[in-house]
């Protein structure tokens, strides 16, 4: 693995926090992009983005901290590190979603257009910092003999690569919004058929990880997917595929 991409002298590029500014960064161009075809000013682009920025990458870390408590009561400086890794996914989606939320709010936008609009942001960005994690050699999976393992540094056997396989479902993700989104008029529908994709595809990668179980056989990932698998399908079905047979 490479954690640390360039070193100039004393200075560091670490790959994890370089490939999440990318992420950042592509995702703003998508949302520029759809903000063009949906009629929202720029100046509302930047707000969110910087939003969805601080909030996602706050809320991230957060409920990595959360999630381990033990370690970071012994080191307190550590919560502010994270040039080695340790965001979590849906801490960035609570987090991003407050905080876009808050400008919403403010701004009196419309939200499913907004949400439909950050959907294939979050698809692509979440594919592109995963290639952050496998650099960085963390959310690695459990010890396997398939022949695509990969040997991990200081980890003994080789395991499942889920960084790569969370980067493919995400890939495939964007593909199918990003095509569906213009068959569409109904606003929100492309948000929501995100949720019920990534819920589903990360309930079934968490199974290849090396994770805590929290309940149920299952992890604290599963059990927030499940949820969010359940509620997304609700709404499809009653919002989007009954008002559309009725």
């Amino acid at each position: 693995m490479h954690p640390v991409l360039i070193k100039i002298g004393s200075i560091s590029v670490y790959s994890y926090g370089f490939i999440l500014a990318v992420a950042f960064i592509v995702s703003f161009f998508i949302a520029i992009s759809e903000a063009k075809r949906k009629s929202i000013s720029l100046d509302v682009v930047y707000d969110l983005t910087l939003a969805a920025m601080i909030g996602g990458v706050v809320g991230a870390r957060i409920f990595y901290v959360i999630a381990h408590l033990d370690y970071f009561f012994e080191h307190l400086l550590k919560i502010f590190v994270i040039q080695d890794g340790g965001l979590v996914f849906y801490g960035g989606l609570v987090g991003g979603t407050l905080a876009v939320f808050l400008v919403i709010s403010l701004k009196k936008l419309v939200t499913s257009k907004v949400a439909d609009m950050v959907a294939p942001c979050l698809a692509l960005g979440g594919a592109i910092g995963r290639i952050g994690c496998f650099l960085n050699g963390c959310c690695y999976g459990k010890p396997s003999n398939v022949f695509w393992v990969v040997k991990f540094p200081g980890l003994p056997y080789a395991r499942h690569p889920t960084q790569i396989y969370d980067l493919l479902y995400n890939l495939i993700i964007f593909g199918i919004i990003w095509n569906f989104r213009k068959k569409t008029d109904k606003d929100g529908m492309i948000f929501w058929i995100y949720l019920f994709l990534y819920s589903t595809g990360r309930f079934i990668v968490e199974f290849f990880r090396v994770t805590k179980i929290v309940s149920l056989g299952l992890t604290g990932a599963q059990l927030i997917s499940l949820g969010i698998f359940l509620i997304s399908a609700v709404v499809l079905f009653k919002k989007y595929l009954l008002s559309r047979s009725s």
